[in-house]
C-alpha cells in the first residue's frame, strides 16, 4: 500500500473508495472510548456515542464477516447541524504504552462526490497509557440553501473520511455516512433536546486518567498548531485548525494565507 500522508488526503476531492490503511496499522492502540457533538452556544447536546451509550447495530450494513465494517458509522442528525454557525466535539481517547506524537486529525465532508467541508486538527504529544480529551470547535459554514435540502432529501449520500496521523504516518481511517432528520415546527423543544436532556446541562468532561491531557482546538485560532503541540504543560493550549468557505468548500489549504 503506498505511503498515505497529510498532504495526500488534503488533496483528496472525493470520498475513497476504500480504506487507505489496515486496521493493523494502529500500532499505538488509540482506541475511542465517547464522542459528543453540541451546539457551541447553547451546549445542547446533538449527538452521543460512548459504550454506556452505543449505537443500535445496523445489521444491513454491518457484516460480521468483515472487519472493516467496523470502521463505518451511520449518523442521525437533526437537521439544525446543518444550519448552527458553530458545532463543539468532545472526543475522549484512550493510548497505548506507547508515546504518541504529533497526533493529527484531518476529516473530509462530502454530499456524493463533492468536497464541501474540510477539518484539520492537531492534539499534539500523548504520554503512554492515558486516556485523553480532544475538544474542537467547529465553525459550520453557510451552505447554500439548495445543498441543505438535497442532503435532507438524500439520507447517507453525505458522507466524510477520517484520517488520523501520528507523526504524519496513517494510522486509522474511519468513514461515517449522514442522515438529516427534520425538526416539527409545533414542537415544544428538539428532538435532541429531549433525547439528550439530561445529559446536555453536564459540564464537560475532561481527561479521565492520571497524566491525561485535554485540548480544545478552535477554528478562528492563528495560533500554530505545531508550535502549541510543544507546550508540554496539562493546560489545554488552542491549536490551530483550519476551516474556511471557498465556493462551499472549507479547507486547510486556502485559511490563514
Amino acid at each position: 500500500m503506498a505511503l498515505v500522508t497529510p498532504t495526500t488526503v488534503l488533496e483528496l476531492s472525493a470520498p475513497t473508495k476504500k480504506f487507505l490503511c489496515p486496521l493493523s496499522a494502529n500500532q499505538y492502540g488509540i482506541e475511542f472510548l465517547s464522542f459528543v457533538i453540541q451546539d457551541y452556544e447553547s451546549k445542547k447536546t446533538i449527538f452521543e456515542v460512548s459504550r454506556d451509550r452505543p449505537l443500535p447495530i445496523d445489521y444491513a450494513s454491518h457484516d460480521p464477516r468483515d472487519p472493516d465494517s467496523l470502521r463505518k458509522i451511520n449518523y442521525e442528525l437533526s437537521e439544525d447541524f446543518l444550519k448552527l454557525p458553530k458545532i463543539g466535539t468532545r472526543l475522549v481517547f484512550s493510548v497505548g504504552q506507547e508515546a504518541v506524537k504529533g497526533f493529527r486529525m484531518i476529516e473530509r465532508h462530502y454530499f456524493r462526490d463533492k468536497l464541501i467541508k474540510s477539518y484539520d486538527f492537531e492534539f499534539g504529544f500523548c504520554i503512554p497509557g492515558s486516556t485523553n480529551t480532544w475538544e474542537a470547535v467547529y465553525a459550520v459554514p453557510p451552505l447554500p440553501a439548495g445543498l441543505v435540502a438535497d442532503m435532507i432529501a438524500h439520507p447517507y449520500e453525505t458522507s466524510s473520511d477520517s484520517f488520523y496521523f501520528v507523526e504524519n504516518r496513517l494510522v486509522m481511517h474511519n468513514k461515517a455516512y449522514y442522515k438529516y432528520i427534520l425538526e416539527d415546527a409545533g414542537a415544544q423543544c428538539k428532538s435532541y433536546e429531549y433525547k439528550y436532556e439530561q445529559k446536555s446541562s453536564r459540564q464537560p468532561a475532561k481527561a479521565q486518567a492520571k497524566g491525561a491531557k485535554s485540548r480544545t482546538a478552535y477554528p478562528d485560532d492563528k495560533a500554530d498548531a505545531k508550535a502549541s503541540s510543544r507546550h508540554s504543560t496539562r493546560t489545554s493550549s488552542p491549536a490551530k485548525a483550519q476551516s474556511k468557505l471557498d465556493d462551499h468548500v472549507w479547507s486547510k489549504e486556502s485559511d490563514y494565507i
